[in-house]
């Protein structure tokens, strides 16, 4: 009997280790519609691998969750494991908090810098090491109401491809109450939001840059800049776009169908067919001298912190994630694109645009697409151009003059 007890205490020692479990901790900034999605992968990734579980948190918007991130990390705590906006990589690179994975990837077989899409992978670079895998990368598309389209004697199947043909189409889809003086409906959306995002592509299509190369000084002071601002000031001032909403309720507006068209994130390109009570039209943005569009979302990041344990375990996650299947499923229920070059030649993306043709706009986008400048002050920079162009879009401050006042002290900054 002694002997039966310690050879029992013996199996549950071994098979104790054998299925001992390590618990991840995933912070992500994947709310509303996305979240479901997000979920369903990790609980999926949960149940075919049992040694392995991964807690998904929600924890905001790209902004705070580096909010909520930095604050973790002082005291010695924080996820493992973080869904990290690319632009926000240098900000964490810079404190050490992120694991380099150049290590993993050249001992691994299984994923390649090869694999991914060419556009997408500088984006997780910093001096040439990675610091993330891309995962949750989305593109600035044009969306327009093909039904206002349609009632305004327009093409539904021929959106706007220039600034000049957009600026066309909105005025005639543009209604306005004569008597009273009021906009019934706007053309276009093209306000700006705190991340700056939507004024970025304009001045890469004028053929202008924000910065410098080398991020040693802003650029928007230039001719480029100044006219770029002016012309989509004009777009305001003519009434084309609403100047009383910001880009929040101009969206909300556009749901309603008192708004034509906008730019806006791929990644809603999903929630957008299920939930708009009309016909939803998205295509690449409209040029001007050049193509251009901006390239956001976010990628998978190992905290530099974390035992070689959940570093083994993370990474069997990351790598799970960014299969061909995965990031299919993901791009068909949101509209991030998928990163994988072997995805996007695949049979099943026809069979995705077949069944959503909406969702091909974003994978046209992807030659033009660049990613955002990247520093380590880039939200303090962000803001302060995000209040000028918005003083500027209420009709407070002259595009003339604007760039001019606030550029020495972005240069401050980028010391």
């Amino acid at each position: 009997m002694k002997r039966l007890a310690l050879l029992l205490v013996v199996l549950t020692v071994i098979l104790s280790s054998t299925f001992a479990q390590v618990t991840l901790t995933f912070w992500h900034s994947m709310g509303d519609y996305a979240k479901l999605p997000l979920d369903q992968l990790v609980a999926e990734f949960n149940r075919t691998h049992p040694g392995i579980e991964v807690r998904a948190i929600y924890q905001g918007t790209y902004d705070e969750t580096v909010t909520k991130m930095k604050s973790a990390l002082l005291v010695g705590a924080g996820p493992d494991l973080a869904m990290v906006n690319i632009e926000h990589i240098q900000i964490f690179t810079q404190d050490n908090a992120l694991m380099p994975l150049d290590n993993l990837l050249s001992a691994d077989p299984e994923l390649s810098p090869e694999d991914f899409v060419e556009q997408f992978w500088p984006a997780i670079l910093r001096e040439g090491i990675a610091y993330a895998i891309p995962f949750n990368i989305s593109a600035l598309v044009l969306y327009y109401n093909r039904d206002l389209f349609r009632q305004a004697g327009l093409d539904p199947e021929r959106p706007p491809t220039t600034w000049a043909e957009m600026e066309e189409m909105a005025r005639a889809l543009t209604v306005v109450d004569t008597k009273r003086g009021r906009t019934l409906q706007h053309g276009l959306l093209w306000a700006v939001d705190h991340m700056f995002y939507q004024f970025e592509p304009l001045v890469w299509q004028n053929g202008g840059e924000i910065f410098a190369e080398d991020m040693s000084r802003c650029l928007l002071d230039s001719e480029i800049g100044i006219e770029t601002l002016r012309r989509w000031a004009g777009w305001f001032d003519e009434g084309l776009s609403p100047r009383d909403l910001t880009v929040e309720e101009g969206m909300q507006s556009f749901m309603m169908g008192r708004v034509a068209m906008g730019a806006m994130t791929s990644g809603g390109i999903r929630y957008g067919l299920e939930n708009l009570p009309w016909d939803l039209g998205v295509a690449v943005l409209p040029m001007n001298k050049e193509k251009a569009t901006t390239m956001g979302g976010g990628s998978l990041a190992i905290m530099n912190h974390v035992s070689e344990e959940k570093r083994d375990a993370a990474w069997t996650f990351i790598k799970w994630m960014v299969q061909e299947k995965n990031t299919l499923m993901w791009y068909e229920r949101t509209g991030y694109m998928p990163v994988k070059k072997s995805a996007l030649d695949s049979l099943e993306i026809q069979l995705i645009w077949k069944r959503f043709p909406q969702l091909k706009a974003p994978i046209d986008s992807i030659p033009y697409a660049r990613p955002r400048p990247v520093h380590e002050n880039i939200i303090e920079i962000r803001n302060i151009l995000f209040n000028t162009v918005e003083r500027v879009r209420q009709g407070v401050d002259d595009p003339e003059t604007a760039f001019l006042s606030v550029v020495p002290r972005v240069n401050e900054l980028l010391k």
